[in-house]
């Protein structure tokens, strides 16, 4: 076996260079969600004697995706009527959707459990838009669908 000269990087060394430069595909998959996703969910009508007296509550969930949001690049809030929730969570590529997934709660999360990996939603990209399907991140409202066009882009 010919040896090398000092100094000339071994076979293996080389292949993990090359594959710290060749872009992962999760990755660059992922990367094509990057943006802020919004959905606003109607929770009905509250307080009041009658219909009219009341106030339409609503429960807004911002999901961010990409780098400056927390360690996981990943962060899902929802504020509004009794919800104040701060998730950091985790994005799965399959095809032309995400998964968001369970990471940990953020410092001032209010209620919630959820493990650690847990599925909370499918966002898939159609010709008609991005569908939401709601998996652990339950609808607040009996009359949310679990399956619709949920989330929009909106940055």
């Amino acid at each position: 076996m010919k040896k090398l000269p000092a100094g000339t990087p071994s076979i293996g060394m080389m292949i993990a260079a090359a594959a710290a430069v060749l872009p992962n595909p999760a990755t660059a998959q992922v990367a094509g969600w990057n943006g802020r996703y919004v959905w606003e969910e109607d929770v009905g009508r509250h307080g009041g004697t009658t219909p009219s007296d009341s106030v339409v509550a609503f429960i807004t969930y911002t999901l961010s995706i990409g780098p400056g949001n927390g360690p996981t690049g990943c962060l899902l809030t929802g504020q509004g009527f009794q919800t104040n929730r701060r998730i950091q969570c985790t994005v799965t590529p399959r095809g032309n959707a995400i998964t968001v997934k369970f990471y940990k709660f953020g410092a001032d999360n209010v209620g919630g459990r959820y493990p650690s990996g847990q599925p909370l939603f499918t966002l898939t990209r159609t010709p008609r838009g991005i569908v939401t399907s709601l998996n652990g991140l339950g609808a607040s409202s009996r009359t949310t669908p679990h399956r619709g066009m949920l989330f929009r882009r909106a940055g």
